[in-house]
């Protein structure tokens, strides 16, 4: 589909409304909303921006321009009429659809339904064997973040639907075991004053005692908790179906008026969720209402638990603060102003070092440091994430960061569809992985929990994986490693924003020596609100 505003003259590609050319009048520009009109070239058909394929991403539709939305939206719209006749894996094949298959991805499907065409420059491909195994509806609109808690047996989502989802991975025993601790001296400074009288688990009846300490009586059993959250399995097409997540919401916690842009876990699997609402809010999966709720004065972008201190959370917001809050006095103990639009951050597994990244593209290191009981945070140093030259050598937004395991370095994806990785200590690009498309979009890279593998989604709704240890790279005369050497499939019918790997124990009983990519599995989100979960076969 070729678009081009819609003008009388044809000379105009992009309008902005301080360029309207005088005397002509703004409705032939804009519709009644104030949107954007275009035309498709070949129909002649008028629509608004509002109603094009776009990306959806909240921080990017804030502070875009006109002109970069209709960009973007041309952008994606590319990236859907380039790809190929595919095998619909979810329900019933379309016969109609084989006929039209290439001939190379029909000998691609003979090791079985359901599995997944690779892409790669690679002699050798890693994840050949790569099966689509589960399906979920997950929400009702894109999901904005994933993150499994620190004993890899609980996965939080969040998105557009503003409902927080927690899903349980099988095999992986009953979480609850661990959750008759009292937490009142971490969350509730031991006053239970300003926690809720009624609060309500799913599937028992806790209450608070008067030092705060969470209690309950479990008369509820597991068939009414099932009957209570829907299934959300989908029917796929696949030669090796298995549950890695229950198909049912292991909790579901509402509360958010707005988006849920990130969540995080604690070491006792408490959650806090970061909304558009401008609300920071605890939860527990043992109960089904938000335990403190932490205002802010923008959209909060970024959250982290400290990993040492459990009653210790990092913020990051557009209001251009990082503030350090102390959960059971309720209040910002140090923060910092003027640092950009925050728009992503992590936190090494120490909890020393901090890491923000904003929306003109640079990253920043602090310090987290507690003397004597007082909490600062100083910067250290601080990056423009761009290249050394041509059109990206302008810091684009960053969409996120993380710590690479058992190493002092680091990764930042931005929106110029690129992943840089970087010593902490120096901040000397060490490598630069290419291939995936990010140009306006909040998509995370993701390490492997063994630092083998990066994985990240793309805009092209593909997700792509990259060995640490570069194979082949040319030589490039001393500059940064530039690692191309991707992996990359098919994974959602639209933008791919999550991509996780599965920790370890899912698949280490069926990991092979000679092929350390063999049972791998990968867990995605997209804008469509699905889930869906890839393995790695040993065929």
């Amino acid at each position: 589909m070729i678009t081009q505003v819609e003008d009388h003259d044809s000379t105009l590609n992009v309008v902005n409304p301080q360029k309207v050319p005088s005397g002509v009048p703004w409705k032939n520009f804009f519709d009644s909303d104030g949107n954007l009109i275009v035309k498709n070239l070949d129909t002649g058909e008028k629509t608004s921006v509002k109603d094009l394929e776009k990306p959806v991403d909240p921080v990017f539709l804030r502070f875009a321009t006109q002109e970069e939305q209709l960009s973007a939206a041309m952008t994606v719209s590319t990236f859907r009429t380039q790809e190929k006749p595919r095998i619909s894996f979810l329900g019933k094949a379309n016969s109609s659809l084989m006929k039209r298959t290439p001939l190379r991805d029909k000998r691609n499907v003979t090791k079985g339904v359901g599995h997944v065409k690779i892409n790669s420059k690679k002699a050798q491909i890693e994840f050949d064997n790569l099966f689509i195994v589960q399906a979920l509806r997950a929400h009702d609109g894109p999901i904005w973040s994933l993150k499994l808690n620190e004993k890899r047996n609980l996965l939080a989502s969040g998105g557009q639907d503003a409902v927080l989802r927690v899903w349980l991975l099988c095999g992986q025993g009953n979480p609850e075991i661990n959750w008759n601790q009292d937490y009142s001296q971490i969350f509730y400074n031991g006053k239970g004053t300003d926690e809720p009288k009624k609060q309500q688990r799913l599937g028992s009846e806790p209450s608070f005692s008067s030092s705060g300490t969470l209690s309950s009586s479990k008369e509820a059993t597991e068939k009414d908790m099932e009957n209570s959250i829907s299934n959300r399995e989908m029917n796929i097409q696949t030669k090796y179906p298995r549950q890695v997540l229950k198909p049912r919401p292991f909790r579901e916690f509402m509360g958010h008026k707005l988006d849920i842009l990130d969540v995080a876990w604690s070491k006792n699997d408490f959650i806090l969720s970061a909304s558009m609402d401008k609300t920071v809010r605890l939860w527990h999966p043992s109960v089904n209402e938000a335990l403190r709720k932490f205002q802010h004065s923008d959209f909060i972008t970024t959250v982290h638990f400290h990993p040492m201190e459990e009653g210790i959370f990092i913020s990051g917001a557009l209001d251009e603060k990082l503030r350090v809050w102390d959960i059971a006095e309720k209040k910002v103990i140090t923060f910092k102003d003027r640092l950009g639009l925050i728009t992503a951050s992590s936190i090494s597994r120490d909890g020393k070092h901090l890491l923000v990244g904003t929306y003109k593209g640079l990253c920043k290191s602090f310090q987290l440091k507690q003397d004597d009981g007082t909490w600062t945070l100083q910067q250290v140093n601080e990056v423009e994430v761009c290249s050394r030259r041509g059109k990206n050598s302008k810091g684009s937004k960053i969409s996120g960061i993380s710590f690479k395991p058992h190493s002092e370095e680091f990764l930042v994806s931005s929106n110029d569809s690129r992943l840089r990785c970087y010593q902490l200590e120096s901040f000397f690009r060490t490598c630069k992985y290419l291939g995936h498309r990010n140009f306006c979009s909040q998509i995370h890279p993701c390490y492997s929990e063994d630092g083998e593998y990066v994985l990240c989604g793309s805009e092209d709704r593909q997700v792509y994986i990259w060995h640490t240890q570069p194979q082949k790279v040319p030589e490039n005369n001393g500059k940064t490693e530039q690692n191309e050497w991707s992996e990359h499939f098919m994974a959602h019918n639209c933008i791919v924003s999550c991509a996780i790997f599965a920790p370890n124990v899912v698949w280490k009983d069926r990991k092979v020596a000679s092929n350390s990519a063999i049972g791998r599995v990968i867990i995605t989100a997209g804008y469509s609100g699905e889930i869906r979960i890839y393995e790695n076969i040993d065929l």
